[in-house]
């Protein structure tokens, strides 16, 4: 059975998503948002009302240790609890699996499974290749040194691949971490029409983060850019960004395109000549709200002085221009092609960004990409999780590249995050983490009282 077909009955229910495909479901579209909303309302909660205040400002540590084992339990429970009470399926959530690996190099034409086998043993083999010769970056990010002393050993874990027994256990890992995601975590079966929505939408961002970096600084933005360490950070972004949209795009993604149904009503698009005006109107909005915004905070974050001269305000508003310009225009095209599902992609997103506080630039920057990630995710043929980490992985890597390196001045995005990387805790730091939650809270009452799917039981 097609999983866009409600045609036969399924010993799982099924429920139409607000992009029209029809998933697996065990429970009501209400359960659905009112789950969501609870997770994203504990993690800022527990983030910046609890560790932030007695953790941070007081310095208890058990509560930084409380924080954490919640979080890790918290994270715990969306990727391996809640997709089996919902009924998810690995495709649903972006996701391959073994039992649909084999079908696909065992059925069908025998292309598509050479195809797919020979893909499946390149990326093996690259990525053991990767974790052998980037030890270093991979043994960093697990954290090994870390774990090492954790559990009473004095070693360098850092120079295992250059002696016995160490590189035994770098090749171990390296073949089980590759062969869980060449041949569980990418999705094969439609790899090709979501790599291509992928970079229909990474490749012109892309563009649009040179030509900003340009206006900026001119070709000094460019002079200390590596195509080496360009490349790395990207490769490092796709799996730093696969890791994270599972739980943004497919935990959070999943729950909200199926807490509301399709709009069926005619007032829900807008064509023609009336979607170019909205269109632009957005993309106008958008420059207009961003360079308010940057102005104002940069004139009380680093006073008037930081701006010295005239010109330089010009060249920054003409960066906000060029850089929000066209992020407002694609939102309002798309806002026009389905006002719902580009609405219930915006408040999905706000959790992929409003994770980054208190960084406000990389809120806004990840809420944007977020918004995007999420709306092409709610279409079966996208949903290939591996696929949108490219996204992640290209804009990532380059926005790092462009303003947080310290060369980037004003416009410098922190990429350092949560309540720990507080540069100066003051209470005052408190006051946007408490409007978000205040905000939710309302959105998670105004859902409850006048949301038709609020009312629904079965989801259909």
């Amino acid at each position: 059975m097609s999983m866009n077909s409600p045609e036969k009955i399924l010993k799982v229910p099924m429920i139409q998503t607000t992009a029209g495909d029809w998933e697996q479901e065990r429970f009501s579209r209400k359960q659905n948002f009112v789950e969501a909303m609870t997770v994203m309302l504990i993690i800022l909660c527990a983030l910046w009302l609890v560790a932030y205040p007695f953790g941070v400002v007081m310095k208890i540590k058990a509560v930084n240790s409380g924080v954490n084992l919640l979080l890790v339990l918290g994270g715990a429970y969306l990727l391996f609890v809640a997709p089996f009470l919902h009924k998810d399926t690995a495709q649903s959530w972006g996701l391959g699996n073994p039992i649909q690996y084999g079908h696909l190099i065992t059925r069908g034409p025998l292309i598509r499974r050479v195809m797919i086998l020979l893909s499946s043993i390149t990326v093996f083999v690259g990525l053991n290749i990767v974790n052998y010769q980037q030890w270093y970056h991979v043994a960093r990010f697990f954290q090994m040194q870390a774990l090492a002393r954790t559990f009473g050993l004095s070693v360098d874990v850092y120079q295992w691949p250059h002696h016995f027994p160490g590189v035994i256990f770098v090749f171990f890992f390296g073949a089980v971490i590759s062969a869980l995601i060449a041949f569980c975590a990418i999705r094969y079966d439609n790899f090709h029409t979501a790599f291509r929505t992928a970079m229909i939408v990474a490749l012109p961002l892309l563009i649009v983060i040179f030509v900003s970096a340009y206006i900026q600084r001119g070709t000094g933005a460019f002079q200390q850019l590596s195509f080496s360490r360009w490349a790395l950070g990207v490769f490092g972004y796709i799996f730093w960004g696969f890791v994270q949209q599972l739980l943004f795009s497919s935990y959070f993604g999943t729950r909200f395109r199926k807490a509301f149904a399709p709009s069926n009503s005619p007032a829900n698009r807008v064509t023609g000549e009336e979607q170019i005006k909205k269109s632009l109107l957005f993309g106008l909005w958008g420059a207009l709200v961003a360079i308010s915004f940057t102005c104002i905070s940069i004139s009380i974050a680093y006073g008037t002085k930081a701006i010295p001269s005239l010109t330089v305000w010009v060249q920054l508003i003409l960066w906000l221009t060029v850089f929000f310009f066209p992020m407002g225009f694609i939102y309002g095209y798309f806002y026009c092609k389905d006002k719902k599902r580009m609405l219930v992609a915006t408040l999905s997103a706000s959790c992929f960004g409003m994770i980054h506080i208190d960084s406000y630039g990389l809120v806004a920057v990840t809420w944007m990409l977020g918004i995007v990630l999420v709306y092409v995710f709610m279409e079966e043929k996208n949903r290939n999780l591996v696929a949108l980490g490219f996204i992640h992985g290209l804009l990532g890597s380059t926005f790092g590249e462009m303003f947080s390196k310290g060369s980037a001045g004003v416009l410098n995005v922190d990429y350092s995050v949560g309540p720990w990387n507080v540069e100066e805790p003051t209470w005052g730091v408190l006051v946007i983490p408490v409007i978000v939650i205040v905000v939710y809270v309302f959105i998670l009452i105004t859902y409850l009282k006048k949301a038709p799917e609020a009312n629904e039981t079965d989801g259909t």
